[in-house]
């Protein structure tokens, strides 16, 4: 099934920034915009009409249908695409018997000629197996919608491409590498990104308290190598000079 939709409403500036978000990914993954931002994919995975995806995709705004136009596109979306095992559509009694809905209310939803309810939504986002608010959200957030799967996806393979690499090139010593060591403070804030609320925090509270340790050390380290000077010009002088 679809995974849901988790992400709240997102403005064009907005969408800019998850855009360039997915991109980089794709670019330390060794694939280019096009490859990771598929406008055909992306057409069909939000229901958003194809020049609409470019549009968005490119930052230029590409006007906003009526809720009900934009259920028919999305629903009209769905009934060509959803397919059965055999490869065929399926039919409006087949859609009315599993969603629940009447037969002449699912041919009049089809046709247009009915206005859906939210439950006419929540049948049929279930029928078609799609996340809530499929079928009503506005363009923007649908596409948005997509792109953060798309986003965790590709932040879920960096962060095994990342430790794959950094693994390889330790294998020859017997220590494991620390977290610090193999991820780096991006690759923990790629990381942080996968957890839910409470790991985030205590993965952040880790790292704070690693950076303070790692700069009390090098205080430490500094007061040392200072001393050490002192100690050493003052070995240098001569009786004669301090007088």
């Amino acid at each position: 099934m679809t995974e849901a939709f988790s992400v709240p409403p997102v403005a064009a500036p907005q969408l800019a920034t998850v855009v360039e978000r997915v991109v980089d990914l794709g670019a330390k993954l060794g694939r280019g915009r096009d490859e990771v931002l598929d406008p055909e994919e992306l057409h069909r995975a939000s229901g958003v009409p194809l020049h609409v995806v470019r549009a968005l995709l490119q930052g230029r705004p590409a006007g906003e249908p009526d809720i009900h136009e934009r259920f028919r596109q999305r629903l009209d979306l769905l009934h060509e695409t959803y397919l059965k095992e055999n490869g065929r559509k399926f039919s409006h009694g087949e859609i009315a018997r599993q969603s629940g809905i009447s037969r002449q209310q699912v041919q009049a939803l089809l046709g247009g000629d009915r206005r859906p309810t939210m439950d006419h939504c929540s049948r049929l986002e279930r029928f078609f197996e799609r996340p809530a608010g499929f079928l009503q959200s506005d363009d923007a957030e649908a596409l948005s919608c997509v792109l953060a799967v798309i986003e965790k996806a590709l932040l879920q393979e960096y962060r095994e491409h990342s430790e794959r690499g950094v693994l390889a090139a330790a294998s020859a010593g017997a220590r494991r590498p620390s977290l610090y060591e193999r991820h780096g403070v991006d690759g923990i804030a790629l990381r942080a990104a996968l957890l839910p609320d409470q790991g985030r925090t205590r993965l952040l509270e880790w790292l704070d308290n690693y950076m303070d340790e790692r700069a009390t050390e090098g205080n430490a380290e500094g007061n040392a190598d200072g001393n050490a000077a002192k100690d050493a010009e003052g070995n240098r002088r001569s009786p004669g000079d301090a007088s």
